[in-house]
């Protein structure tokens, strides 16, 4: 089984309260939760201003009096462009972090006082973010109050199945998620699949989280009875939850909730067992915004989203890009919560492809049509859809008794998925043994993406 390297957590018990401090939040009135954020937001934009060189320029000193979507936004290349002069403390400079960051031994506290975190770069660029132990642990604790909604206590056998990589956020969250579960297994993204399904067969989780990839293959081997476990909440993350994958995680236990996290905010979002969509979290500013950053309606998917970090000051977010497909549930939510919701992550906007068109020219097809052929295709357990020069590539896993013809049927379903999106563009179908996952900290899969390089 996969050992873990010891992780500077919190202390669990102080954690636990705090987090049930939070969850009280879940009975505020709509004109509480907006002051607030108001409250927070002012006192964030002073600080940012006051401590933050970067800040102190591109806001003006009149930033706290602001309209929030009068002021700039910040890229991530922008950021780690002027990484020394966003951060409020002059120590931390991030060629020093990154020569820490290489050497730096799994948990081991900055200066002995941050955290620090790093991203992959799958969406195209690297990132180094910081925090105090404080804001970690705010934000350890706003993760447990998710956990909280899906019944979760300190007696809940509970198995995070995330990054394999200590520099990532979710390491240390799922280190403080597991404090004090006795006999709760060491696992990741990347354990052996026979060595993950002997450990949860011994352990008996009640609640399993973690990438849909993982799960999705875990709820194979429950369907196949070569794992045996009966958890009342499954909780996916981090990874496109496609529908076929959700339909195979009810089939083998029940219907999965989501949590929208991040390494920049910790829990943007976070699903109930109520299924009225993920909840906003309070501590975050979400805008929902088109090319041009202007505000999409509910029931509309946007280009991107802005984050502002309510809670981190030491390395402000204020209107911070990322560039995830999401779509806001419109109405009051029918569970009596004050947050806003999010219905549907439809992955990355730089996920969709521009193709030729069928009359000429370029169609853009967004992801959920490539994915649409595998709801009914029970027998392809894995798939990744990739843009080469010449051919649209669909790597599938497939089931051991697979029907012969299957290759041909995805590649008639995707040549007619293309047809309606009004592209032309040939279609390959391989047959693979594994999808294989991103390099760095994170080891995600990524359901659609476009290769540069030529076709070997």
């Amino acid at each position: 089984m996969t050992t873990a390297a010891t992780l500077d957590t919190p202390e669990p018990a102080t954690l636990v309260v705090h987090a049930r401090d939070l969850l009280e939040r879940d009975r505020w009135s709509r004109d509480r939760l907006q002051e607030h954020q108001r409250g927070r937001l002012r006192s964030l934009l002073a600080h940012a201003v006051a401590h933050s060189p970067y800040y102190r320029d591109t806001l003006g000193p009149d930033a706290a009096d602001a309209e929030l979507e009068e002021l700039p936004t910040l890229s991530k290349p922008r950021l780690m462009e002027q990484f020394d002069r966003v951060v409020t403390d002059p120590r931390l400079r991030l060629a020093e972090l990154e020569s820490f960051l290489d050497h730096a031994n799994a948990g081991e506290l900055y200066e002995g006082e941050y955290h620090i975190f790093s991203t992959s770069g799958t969406s195209g660029a690297p990132g180094v973010f910081v925090y105090t132990q404080p804001e970690f642990a705010h934000w350890a604790a706003v993760f447990i109050r998710s956990f909280m909604r899906l019944g979760v206590d300190g007696e809940t056998r509970l198995v995070g199945i995330g990054a394999p990589g200590s520099l990532h956020l979710s390491k240390r969250v799922i280190a403080c998620l597991q404090a004090g579960r006795s006999g709760a297994p060491s696992v990741c993204v990347t354990t052996p699949l026979e060595e993950l399904v002997a450990a949860l067969d011994e352990y008996q989780p009640e609640v399993i989280g973690g990438y849909p990839s993982m799960i999705c293959l875990l709820a194979e081997e429950q369907l196949q009875g070569r794992l045996s476990i009966r958890p009342r909440a499954v909780l996916t993350t981090s990874e496109v939850l496609t529908e076929d994958a959700a339909a195979r995680i009810e089939a083998a236990w029940c219907a999965p909730v989501q949590g929208y996290f991040s390494t920049e905010v910790g829990v943007i979002a976070a699903d109930s067992l109520d299924r009225v969509g993920m909840h906003v979290c309070e501590e975050a500013i979400v805008e929902v915004v088109d090319d041009a950053n202007r505000p999409v309606p509910p029931g509309t998917f946007g280009s991107r989203v802005l984050l502002t970090n309510l809670v981190n000051r030491v390395q402000p977010l204020i209107r911070y890009e990322l560039s995830d497909a999401v779509q806001l549930a419109d109405g009051p939510d029918p569970s009596g919560r004050p947050f806003d919701r999010i219905l549907r992550i439809d992955g990355r906007s730089d996920d969709v492809l521009v193709l030729p068109g069928a009359g000429g020219g370029e169609v853009a097809v967004h992801p959920y049509r490539l994915r649409a052929p595998f709801v009914q295709l029970l027998d392809v357990l894995q798939y990744q859809v990739v843009r080469r020069p010449g051919e649209l590539l669909v790597r599938t896993v497939l089931r051991g008794n697979a029907p012969r013809d299957l290759p041909e049927r995805i590649r008639t379903e995707l040549d007619e998925a293309l047809h309606d999106a009004g592209a032309r563009f040939p279609v390959r179908v391989e047959v693979v043994a594994a999808i294989g996952r991103e390099p760095g900290h994170a080891a995600k899969v990524k359901l659609v993406s476009s290769e540069q390089r030529p076709a070997a």
